[in-house]
């Protein structure tokens, strides 16, 4: 039987695609987005980490170029795009364009001595502040100017993008050696801006963040734990098979992770404390975030997309002309990398049966080369981080 990637090969222009795996119902129907004055203000565009804008407008055929603007460092996960302004985390530094022409607006760097490469994580930006995780803490910038003002200090480098709680009344923030910061951000509260609420040290370094509930959050370890913690205690702690690599609940109790190696996993949080629903062990290592939309999970690893259904686990059907990048959706539409492109598909991966599926792409567009870290959709276009050598933002509408 030929391979999928020789199948694909085989077909003209992207319009047919070879699916492979057991294929079921494609879950409930999504509609295109029409509105495009969105947002995708933190990493996975909502504290859910959800990855998708249900109504956010987005091209559905062959685009066109916005822009392309260069970056001065290497790319780090999807754009942020918030209030008419695009914040690329590098390992440069945070730095922000004009979402409509990409114009050069300000960078930031933290002092550090030499030319030190830096992690910057992709920032939370809300009402006017960019809220960014950096070696030694969490500083929040002036959206408009980049200018810092205010700063909590950490035991160490800040190792997942930071989650609004609800409302935007805090933000949580995780670090490398395990600690887990409350940060207050609502100006009416009895407390200033940056005061730490509480900390709660884990086990192991923190790589994902969810805020699913009213209060609380989820914290996910390179170790291949889950913990829940709510006003500084744990609640229950759960073991995977496997590092986290992406993380996406559900309003409710209901909680998707993904793993190095040890597959997909949905847990049932609140008073089920974590316990296991389903477990897929071919599921996708997905690269930093699992979109859930459409009654599906997705996530793309080097063996390319694959789509899960969110009631068992399910494999509803795979591509493998998907890089291993931060994908994002809006309205009916999946946005993601390729070798030298990015590519868009429908998410329920075409029509057919079984495996050879008819038309599960929209669109491809190849660009000048170089990985592309995530996308990201916001203002009626898709943002693109591209990395090697010539290092930019690529806008397309």
């Amino acid at each position: 039987m030929p391979s999928r990637r020789a199948v694909l090969a085989g077909l003209a222009g992207g319009t047919v695609g070879s699916l492979a795996g057991c294929v079921s119902t494609a879950g409930p129907s999504a509609t295109p987005g029409t509105d495009s004055d969105t947002d995708w203000p933190m990493f996975g565009a909502d504290r859910l980490r959800s990855g998708y804008v249900p109504s956010a407008a987005a091209p559905r055929s062959a685009p066109s170029e916005r822009f392309t603007a260069s970056l001065e460092g290497t790319p780090i996960g999807q754009p942020i795009v918030a209030d008419g302004t695009v914040f690329q985390s590098t390992w440069y530094g945070i730095e922000a364009f004009d979402a409509a022409d990409g114009e050069s607006l300000w960078r930031f760097r933290d002092e550090e001595p030499g030319d030190t490469a830096v992690q910057y994580q992709p920032p939370a930006v809300h009402d006017g502040i960019a809220y960014v995780g950096t070696e030694s803490g969490l500083v929040a910038l002036d959206a408009g100017s980049g200018e810092v003002r205010w700063r909590v200090e950490t035991d160490s480098r800040v190792s997942a993008p930071p989650v609004a709680g609800y409302d935007w009344n805090h933000l949580y923030v995780g670090t490398i050696e395990g600690t887990l910061l409350d940060v207050v951000l609502e100006e009416g509260s009895s407390e200033p801006p940056g005061t730490v609420q509480w900390t709660k040290s884990v086990y192991g370094e923190i790589v994902r963040l969810v805020a699913s509930n009213v209060a609380g959050v989820t914290a996910g370890t390179s170790g291949g734990e889950v913990f829940m913690v709510y006003d500084g205690r744990g609640l229950w702690r759960t073991k995977v098979p496997g590092g986290v690599t992406a993380m996406t609940a559900e309003r409710g109790n209901s909680l998707y992770v993904a793993t190095f190696g040890g597959g997909v996993l949905k847990l049932r949080t609140a008073a089920h404390a974590g316990r296991v629903s389903w477990h897929t062990e071919d599921g996708p290592v997905a690269q930093g975030l699992l979109v859930r939309a459409a009654g599906g999970v997705y996530g793309a690893d080097g063996g390319g997309l694959t789509a899960l259904g969110t009631d068992g686990g399910k494999e509803r059907w795979t591509v493998d002309d998907a890089a291993s990048s931060v994908p994002a959706a809006a309205g009916d539409t999946l946005y993601i990398a390729g070798e030298d492109s990015i590519l868009a598909y429908k998410f329920d991966g075409g029509t057919g049966v079984g495996g050879a599926r008819i038309d599960p792409r929209r669109w491809e567009y190849t660009h000048d080369g170089g990985y592309v870290s995530g996308v990201s959709v916001a203002d009626g276009a898709v943002f693109a981080a591209v990395g090697d050598g010539d290092q930019r933002i690529l806008a397309l509408e």
